[in-house]
């Protein structure tokens, strides 16, 4: 009975500590701008839920073109709605890029309310210069005036 119990106890506690499963999810488009010859292209999305939500975490596949610099930093970051906008990065999050085109896997681990948005970043300014926010229907309705005119100012 102690041996039935032990194995149980163990099976249960791996279960505990694997991570949270991914699954497919469709996202929509939304507010994008981009320089000439720049663009980010999402081919894959799977997340811990379809919600794309706080508390979800997702990964995010597809191609960049780098065409307007030389070298540039991607990133996968979260606008906040509710917060005081500051957040750690986590080195999935980003990555360095060279002009030309390439693949890119990113992810994230939502911690705030907001937009979700990959972006390209100058190397040395870090200010960003073309992106692309997703997320679900309902998130890019409630941003679909959102200007982008900041990602073309030098």
């Amino acid at each position: 009975m102690t041996r039935l119990l032990t194995i149980a106890l163990l099976l249960t506690t791996s279960a505990w500590a694997a991570p949270p499963l991914r699954s497919d999810v469709e996202v929509v488009l939304g507010p994008k701008l981009y320089r000439d010859g720049d663009v980010v292209e999402i081919t894959d999305v799977t997340a811990t839920s379809p919600r794309l939500e706080q508390g979800d975490t997702l990964v995010v596949k597809g191609r960049v073109r780098l065409d307007s610099k030389p070298l540039a930093h991607l990133g996968l970051y979260l606008t906040q709605t509710d917060g005081d906008g500051r957040e750690e990065t986590d080195p999935e999050q980003t990555m360095s890029i060279s002009e030309g085109l390439r693949d890119f896997e990113l992810k994230i681990t939502i911690k705030h309310q907001g937009s979700l948005h990959i972006s390209l970043y100058d190397e040395k300014t870090r200010r960003p210069f073309g992106g692309v926010y997703f997320g679900t229907r309902d998130q890019m309705e409630e941003i679909a005036g959102r200007k982008l005119d900041y990602y073309l100012e030098d």
